[in-house]
């Protein structure tokens, strides 16, 4: 774990370009980083992850905690062997070492903040 502490800062995400997420199966899946590990902040990274009409997001599990706010759109999130339907201002807290991954079955983009971390 860093011990420096990274400057205060507004990122708009305006000014963060979507990158491509095309691991583990992803499809659709664009990231905008808003706060990462090689910034400096320690062990978080903080992301708004966008997922087009008909997309996933990884399918995948990590050694650490990923929690998730949805703020549009509508989809399911696979939770280990559970479906669960999301839509706006549901939040989805995934334990470490659990297998995940979203789908959007809506008309729109599923948009998420979400935060991964920390990682030792």
């Amino acid at each position: 774990m860093s011990t420096s502490t990274p400057p205060a800062r507004i990122v708009s995400l305006r000014d963060s370009a979507p990158a491509p997420i095309t691991n583990d199966g992803a499809q659709g899946t664009s990231g905008q980083p808003l706060l990462d590990r090689a910034d400096g902040n320690g062990d978080l990274d903080l992301r708004v992850v966008t997922i087009r009409p008909g997309g996933l997001s990884a399918d995948h599990a990590h050694a650490w905690v990923q929690a998730n706010l949805v703020l549009s759109g509508s989809g399911t999130v696979s939770i280990g062997d559970e479906l669960h339907a999301v839509g706006p201002d549901d939040f989805v807290y995934v334990p470490p070492n659990v297998r995940h991954v979203f789908s959007n079955t809506g008309a729109g983009d599923l948009r998420l903040l979400s935060v991964l971390g920390p990682r030792h």
